[in-house]
Protein backbone atom coordinates (compact mmCIF):
# COMPACT_ATOMS: atom_id res chain seq x y z
CA UNK A 1 0.00 0.00 0.00
CA UNK A 2 1.95 3.34 -1.15
CA UNK A 3 2.10 6.48 0.98
CA UNK A 4 -0.96 8.36 -0.48
CA UNK A 5 -3.23 5.11 -0.45
CA UNK A 6 -2.61 5.61 3.42
CA UNK A 7 -3.19 9.10 3.29
CA UNK A 8 -6.73 8.37 1.94
CA UNK A 9 -8.03 5.76 3.98
CA UNK A 10 -7.24 7.49 7.20
CA UNK A 11 -9.21 10.35 5.49
CA UNK A 12 -11.94 8.01 4.63
CA UNK A 13 -11.73 6.56 8.45
CA UNK A 14 -12.36 10.30 9.58
CA UNK A 15 -14.70 11.19 7.53
CA UNK A 16 -16.43 7.52 9.11
CA UNK A 17 -16.70 8.86 12.48
CA UNK A 18 -17.01 12.26 12.00
CA UNK A 19 -20.86 11.06 9.73
CA UNK A 20 -21.70 8.73 12.14
CA UNK A 21 -21.21 11.32 15.39
CA UNK A 22 -23.66 13.56 13.35
CA UNK A 23 -25.84 11.09 13.00
CA UNK A 24 -26.01 10.45 16.12
CA UNK A 25 -25.98 14.10 18.18
CA UNK A 26 -28.85 15.08 15.47
CA UNK A 27 -30.99 11.70 15.89
CA UNK A 28 -34.84 12.11 17.49
CA UNK A 29 -34.61 12.43 21.10
CA UNK A 30 -36.23 9.17 22.77
CA UNK A 31 -38.34 8.54 25.39
CA UNK A 32 -40.07 6.24 27.86
CA UNK A 33 -43.07 6.90 29.92
CA UNK A 34 -42.61 5.73 33.68
CA UNK A 35 -45.80 3.98 34.90
CA UNK A 36 -44.20 3.37 38.50
CA UNK A 37 -46.41 0.38 39.84
CA UNK A 38 -43.64 -2.08 41.42
CA UNK A 39 -43.81 -1.25 45.20
CA UNK A 40 -44.79 -1.67 48.48
CA UNK A 41 -46.14 0.92 50.97
CA UNK A 42 -46.28 -0.09 54.65
CA UNK A 43 -45.09 -3.55 53.43
CA UNK A 44 -48.28 -4.17 51.36
CA UNK A 45 -48.56 -3.61 47.53
CA UNK A 46 -49.44 -0.19 46.28
CA UNK A 47 -52.93 -0.16 44.72
CA UNK A 48 -51.75 -0.21 40.92
CA UNK A 49 -49.29 -2.49 42.75
CA UNK A 50 -51.42 -4.77 44.04
CA UNK A 51 -52.85 -5.63 40.37
CA UNK A 52 -49.80 -5.92 38.58
CA UNK A 53 -48.69 -8.37 41.02
CA UNK A 54 -52.16 -10.40 40.80
CA UNK A 55 -51.74 -10.04 36.64
CA UNK A 56 -48.41 -11.32 36.34
CA UNK A 57 -48.21 -14.00 39.21
CA UNK A 58 -49.26 -16.85 36.96
CA UNK A 59 -46.88 -18.84 35.71
CA UNK A 60 -47.49 -18.06 31.90
CA UNK A 61 -46.58 -14.37 32.42
CA UNK A 62 -43.39 -14.92 34.83
CA UNK A 63 -41.41 -14.09 31.26
CA UNK A 64 -42.34 -9.91 31.67
CA UNK A 65 -41.50 -9.90 35.46
CA UNK A 66 -38.45 -7.15 36.04
CA UNK A 67 -35.24 -8.27 37.06
CA UNK A 68 -36.03 -7.26 40.42
CA UNK A 69 -38.48 -9.72 41.02
CA UNK A 70 -38.49 -13.10 41.81
CA UNK A 71 -40.66 -16.14 41.38
CA UNK A 72 -41.73 -17.66 44.52
CA UNK A 73 -44.48 -20.18 43.28
CA UNK A 74 -45.92 -20.57 39.42
CA UNK A 75 -48.79 -18.94 41.37
CA UNK A 76 -47.27 -16.32 43.03
CA UNK A 77 -43.98 -13.69 42.24
CA UNK A 78 -42.15 -11.08 44.35
CA UNK A 79 -41.21 -7.64 43.67
CA UNK A 80 -40.34 -4.15 45.05
CA UNK A 81 -38.99 -1.37 42.76
CA UNK A 82 -38.71 1.31 45.70
CA UNK A 83 -35.25 0.57 46.41
CA UNK A 84 -31.97 2.79 45.12
CA UNK A 85 -29.80 0.10 43.85
CA UNK A 86 -32.85 -1.03 41.63
CA UNK A 87 -33.37 2.63 40.30
CA UNK A 88 -29.53 2.98 39.65
CA UNK A 89 -29.43 -0.19 37.34
CA UNK A 90 -32.28 0.69 35.56
CA UNK A 91 -30.88 4.09 34.74
CA UNK A 92 -27.93 2.19 33.24
CA UNK A 93 -29.79 -0.09 31.44
CA UNK A 94 -31.81 2.81 30.19
CA UNK A 95 -28.78 4.53 29.01
CA UNK A 96 -27.48 1.35 27.75
CA UNK A 97 -30.57 1.03 25.64
CA UNK A 98 -30.35 4.59 24.21
CA UNK A 99 -33.08 5.95 25.96
CA UNK A 100 -32.67 10.03 26.73
CA UNK A 101 -35.22 10.71 28.90
CA UNK A 102 -38.22 9.22 30.99
CA UNK A 103 -41.64 10.87 31.62
CA UNK A 104 -42.63 9.93 34.57
CA UNK A 105 -46.35 9.75 35.32
CA UNK A 106 -47.70 12.82 38.45
CA UNK A 107 -50.30 10.89 40.08
CA UNK A 108 -51.88 12.61 43.03
CA UNK A 109 -51.34 11.70 46.59
CA UNK A 110 -53.44 9.91 48.22
CA UNK A 111 -53.74 9.52 52.53
CA UNK A 112 -55.53 6.25 54.38
CA UNK A 113 -58.97 5.31 52.45
CA UNK A 114 -58.18 7.42 49.51
CA UNK A 115 -58.81 10.40 51.32
CA UNK A 116 -57.52 13.94 49.72
CA UNK A 117 -57.89 17.81 50.62
CA UNK A 118 -57.07 18.88 47.10
CA UNK A 119 -60.17 19.04 44.70
CA UNK A 120 -58.51 18.34 41.68
CA UNK A 121 -57.18 15.18 42.83
CA UNK A 122 -60.56 14.60 44.54
CA UNK A 123 -62.17 15.03 40.66
CA UNK A 124 -59.44 12.97 39.49
CA UNK A 125 -60.26 10.21 41.65
CA UNK A 126 -63.55 10.06 41.45
CA UNK A 127 -64.22 10.51 37.57
CA UNK A 128 -61.27 10.28 35.90
CA UNK A 129 -58.79 7.53 37.07
CA UNK A 130 -61.40 4.53 38.27
CA UNK A 131 -60.82 5.30 41.72
CA UNK A 132 -57.15 4.92 41.76
CA UNK A 133 -55.82 6.54 44.60
CA UNK A 134 -52.07 5.41 45.15
CA UNK A 135 -50.51 6.23 48.50
CA UNK A 136 -46.78 6.42 47.27
CA UNK A 137 -47.09 7.10 42.90
CA UNK A 138 -43.62 9.37 42.68
CA UNK A 139 -41.47 6.92 44.43
CA UNK A 140 -39.68 6.53 41.15
CA UNK A 141 -39.25 10.13 40.28
CA UNK A 142 -37.87 10.21 43.89
CA UNK A 143 -35.41 8.04 43.45
CA UNK A 144 -34.10 8.85 40.06
CA UNK A 145 -33.53 12.35 41.63
CA UNK A 146 -31.48 10.54 44.16
CA UNK A 147 -29.77 8.82 42.10
CA UNK A 148 -25.67 8.84 41.61
CA UNK A 149 -26.31 8.40 38.00
CA UNK A 150 -29.05 10.55 36.97
CA UNK A 151 -27.13 12.48 34.46
CA UNK A 152 -26.96 9.80 32.33
CA UNK A 153 -30.73 10.36 31.61
CA UNK A 154 -32.94 13.45 31.40
CA UNK A 155 -36.65 13.84 32.53
CA UNK A 156 -39.70 15.23 32.38
CA UNK A 157 -43.94 14.92 33.30
CA UNK A 158 -47.06 13.44 32.38
CA UNK A 159 -49.41 15.43 33.91
CA UNK A 160 -52.48 13.98 34.55
CA UNK A 161 -56.17 14.97 34.67
CA UNK A 162 -57.09 18.54 36.35
CA UNK A 163 -54.34 18.26 39.22
CA UNK A 164 -52.22 20.42 36.83
CA UNK A 165 -54.46 23.45 37.58
CA UNK A 166 -53.33 23.76 40.87
CA UNK A 167 -51.15 26.74 41.07
CA UNK A 168 -49.07 24.72 43.91
CA UNK A 169 -48.51 22.01 41.45
CA UNK A 170 -47.55 23.83 38.94
CA UNK A 171 -44.74 25.94 41.19
CA UNK A 172 -43.29 22.45 42.40
CA UNK A 173 -43.16 21.31 38.15
CA UNK A 174 -41.33 24.52 37.74
CA UNK A 175 -39.10 24.24 40.69
CA UNK A 176 -38.22 20.52 38.96
CA UNK A 177 -37.73 22.23 35.31
CA UNK A 178 -34.66 23.79 36.64
CA UNK A 179 -33.31 21.00 37.06
CA UNK A 180 -30.29 20.50 34.56
CA UNK A 181 -31.63 16.68 33.78
CA UNK A 182 -35.13 17.96 32.85
CA UNK A 183 -35.95 17.13 29.05
CA UNK A 184 -35.74 20.36 27.06
CA UNK A 185 -36.95 21.09 23.14
CA UNK A 186 -36.58 23.73 20.80
CA UNK A 187 -33.67 25.28 21.66
CA UNK A 188 -34.17 25.12 25.50
CA UNK A 189 -38.10 25.02 26.00
CA UNK A 190 -38.96 22.59 28.75
CA UNK A 191 -41.01 19.49 27.60
CA UNK A 192 -44.36 18.56 29.24
CA UNK A 193 -47.22 15.92 28.32
CA UNK A 194 -50.71 16.16 29.52
CA UNK A 195 -52.80 12.64 29.48
CA UNK A 196 -56.29 12.14 30.41
CA UNK A 197 -57.47 15.89 30.18
CA UNK A 198 -61.53 16.22 28.17
CA UNK A 199 -64.54 17.89 29.14
CA UNK A 200 -64.91 16.66 33.20
CA UNK A 201 -61.16 18.20 33.45
CA UNK A 202 -61.70 21.51 31.71
CA UNK A 203 -64.67 21.72 33.70
CA UNK A 204 -62.85 21.42 36.72
CA UNK A 205 -60.16 23.49 36.25
CA UNK A 206 -61.46 26.72 34.14
CA UNK A 207 -64.70 26.13 33.98
CA UNK A 208 -64.07 25.03 30.30
CA UNK A 209 -61.73 24.60 27.83
CA UNK A 210 -61.39 28.32 26.93
CA UNK A 211 -61.27 29.11 30.78
CA UNK A 212 -58.49 26.16 30.70
CA UNK A 213 -56.79 27.45 28.14
CA UNK A 214 -55.84 30.38 29.93
CA UNK A 215 -55.12 28.29 33.10
CA UNK A 216 -52.33 26.83 31.25
CA UNK A 217 -51.18 29.98 29.53
CA UNK A 218 -50.68 31.49 33.16
CA UNK A 219 -48.63 27.98 34.03
CA UNK A 220 -46.55 28.84 30.95
CA UNK A 221 -45.74 32.56 31.85
CA UNK A 222 -44.83 31.61 35.38
CA UNK A 223 -42.13 29.07 33.93
CA UNK A 224 -40.83 32.09 31.64
CA UNK A 225 -40.78 34.45 34.03
CA UNK A 226 -38.89 32.29 36.20
CA UNK A 227 -36.28 31.69 33.71
CA UNK A 228 -37.54 28.03 32.46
Amino acid sequence: MTLSNVFVYIISLVSIAISTEITINNRPSVGIIRWDAWNLFNNQYDPISFYLHRALSPEKFHYRIPFYASVLSPTNISFNGDLQNVMDQEILYAKHAGIDYWAFDTYCQFGSNCTTNNTYCSQYYKQTSNLYCPRNPAYGLNLYLSSEYKSLLNFTFILLGSSPCDASFQQHYIDLMKLPQFQTVRGGRPLLYLFQFDNAEADKCGGGWLGSGQVFQKFRQMAISQGE
